[in-house]
């Protein structure tokens, strides 16, 4: 798979200069490039001084090394050595344990490695679900970043159009019309059919073939149903699987998208689709989004009983389409754009808008006024470290109102707010409120909260 630069590769650079005396843990879902950019780092920083172990493929060598006890770095250090038949150097040398959650010891040695001398980088796939099944503490003192599915930004610069994403982002703070707004909506519409998985958007680039993206994608998606369905999950496999199925369905309802439990399976219950929903959440293959009913800071989730009020999008937006089993070059023929459902193209919008809140790690929930009062809801909502609350409202066409997002605006006094569509830049003021509507296309989410 061809190397592509990543947001979060500045994050390792900047611990590498600054913060090593704590073992940095790299999270995130499975497949989305984790270990492909540690290595790429860590080997430029450390050449071969950079040693790495890799705990899927090699688990009962991995058990004898961490068999002692978990703060005993000089035993481990020792042990690591003579498995990998080199000189490990304190000052030179970078520890790198891959996929570190499947060794229970070795997780919990990197609170041992904290302020020891020891450049430790590890990585972790499912760790919010297998922490549960854990005997041993999850480690303190450990300095834990993400990495999710490359955003809009991240495919442009693997499609060698750095220039396009740097004239994207200034064109969302003048909000100027963009001269290439076609071209990059055309790229746009690319993206949301392949995605950001870094092995589908390789073989995009390479192979420009949608069969063979098509390919990947399955293959993942496949993995994602394996972890699921695993009987030592301690869940129902049947049911994460019924809840993941589900999700594109669930999106592409005309009237609120609001997850229900009913749209599963016939039957369906919290009772027992709970467990397996935040199953999938936390292993970050879904993302979950809650209802406010707040105008004002600070933003909670609204609270009731059955805590039933939230939306669940699928975290890659080229695991969604591939759900919907539309083909890519249909779905991208302009002479057929008004044969597909608006319905269709809305959940992928929204879908995708999510994705990119949630790469820039902004803590988001959809707006209404009461579940039970009134109508018309905002998509996303989010408040800044200064207080300020910015509402998003997301049109997938071109024809756009924005009637829920103006009583937003009115009722909680926002200074701005964001319209995204597939319009040029925009920008207004909405009559009345002295707030600053901001109309984006939707390839320019990837600006928000950044």
């Amino acid at each position: 798979m061809a190397l592509m630069q990543r947001k979060l590769e500045q994050d390792i650079r900047s611990w590498l200069a600054s913060d090593v005396s704590h073992p940095l843990l790299m999270r995130g879902a499975r497949r989305t490039g984790k270990t492909t950019l540690a290595e790429m780092v860590g080997r430029e920083y450390a050449g071969e001084y950079f040693t790495k172990l890799d705990f899927q493929t090699d688990a009962a060598r991995m058990d004898a090394i961490f068999s002692g006890a978990t703060d005993d770095l000089d035993k481990i250090t020792s042990n690591i050595a003579e498995y990998l038949r080199c000189d490990l150097n304190k000052e030179r040398s970078i520890l790198f344990f891959d996929e570190v959650q499947l060794n229970e010891k070795a997780l919990n040695s990197l609170r041992f490695f904290s302020e020891s001398g020891w450049r430790v980088i590890a990585t972790g796939s499912l760790l919010g679900v297998s922490v549960k099944r854990r005997g041993l503490p999850f480690p303190s003192g450990v300095r834990q970043i993400e990495l999710h599915p490359m955003d809009f930004e991240e495919w442009l610069w693997a499609m060698g159009e750095r220039r396009m994403a740097d004239d994207i982002r200034n064109h969302a703070k003048t909000l100027e019309p963009y001269v290439l707004h076609d071209e990059a909506l055309n790229l746009y519409h690319r993206y949301l059919v392949v995605g950001g998985m870094p092995k589908a958007v390789s073989t995009w680039v390479q192979d420009r073939d949608h069969a063979r993206v098509r390919e990947v994608l399955d293959e993942i998606d496949l993995t994602y149903t394996a972890d699921m369905t695993d009987p030592d999950n301690g869940i129902s496999g049947a049911a994460a699987k019924r809840v993941w199925e589900s999700l594109p369905k669930q999106l592409m309802r005309a009237s609120t998208k609001k997850f229900k439990y009913a749209d599963v399976m016939r039957g369906g219950r919290r009772s027992t689709l709970l467990e397996p929903l935040e199953w999938l959440a936390a292993a970050g293959i879904v993302t979950l989004n809650d209802l406010t009913c707040d105008t004002c800071f600070p933003l909670a989730p609204y609270n009731d009983e059955e805590g039933s009020y939230f939306k669940a999008y699928v975290a890659d937006t080229g695991l969604m389409f591939r759900k919907f089993r539309v083909d890519a070059e249909t779905y991208l023929d302009p002479a057929l754009q008004d044969v597909l459902s608006s319905d269709f193209r809305g959940a992928l919008a929204e879908n995708a808008v999510m994705q990119a809140l949630k790469a820039n790690e902004v803590d988001t929930y959809y707006w209404m006024p009461k579940p039970t009062v009134g109508s018309g809801e905002v998509d996303f909502v989010y408040q800044t470290n200064h207080a300020e609350v910015v509402p998003v409202e997301v049109k997938s066409g071109r024809n756009v109102r924005a009637r829920s997002l103006r009583r937003l605006v009115e009722e909680g006094r926002a200074p701005r707010a964001y319209r995204l569509s597939e319009q040029n830049f925009s920008g207004s003021e909405i009559e009345g409120t002295g707030c600053t509507l901001a109309g984006l296309p939707l390839y320019a989410a990837f600006t928000l909260g950044s």
